[in-house]
């Protein structure tokens, strides 16, 4: 169950003291990542940097960090005409956790066709085990990723 509250509360997640969460977040090089609230991830990559192999794999440890282990939903927001290094699509970059990854539902909003074709290529090559979409508006996304984790929380209560 998404647990709150602290290492041995009973208390589900979204019941845990809201007003005692303190959002983090870690600055990687092309992007900030931040712990918006319990289980609610958001990345927004910086315009004018290159999503690469490294980036993507230090923002990955951001989340990992910032998760604790816990399960979470995260939006990743890419700014329009955001570079890609084409590396970043012929990598499965969630096959090496999947037993132990704590993603457990991905918003993707792009504001361009070349980001959207990009990352719509990446995850039919690479499906994943957690729930995806990609949007063209935040807040639709970040409603659909409100609602996946109130369903993440009732599964695995």
């Amino acid at each position: 169950m998404l647990m709150g509250g602290g290492w041995n509360s009973n208390e589900p997640l979204y019941l845990s003291g809201a007003m005692s969460f303190e959002p983090r977040s870690i600055e990687t090089r092309i992007a900030t990542i931040t712990l918006a609230s319990p289980g609610f991830i958001e990345q927004r990559y910086r315009l004018g940097e290159r999503i690469d192999l490294a980036g993507f794999a230090e923002n990955k440890r951001a989340r990992f960090e910032l998760a604790e282990g816990m399960p979470c939903v995260m939006l990743s927001i890419i700014p329009r005409d955001m570079d890609f290094d084409v590396g970043v699509t012929g990598v499965d970059h969630f096959a090496a956790e999947r037993d132990q990854d704590t993603l457990r539902a991905l918003a993707v909003v792009v504001k361009d066709n070349m980001s959207e074709m990009v990352t719509k290529l990446f995850f039919s090559y690479f499906p994943t085990v957690f729930r995806t979409r990609v949007f063209d508006d935040e807040e639709e996304a970040r409603t659909w990723l409100k609602n996946q984790l109130v369903e993440v929380i009732k599964e695995e209560a």
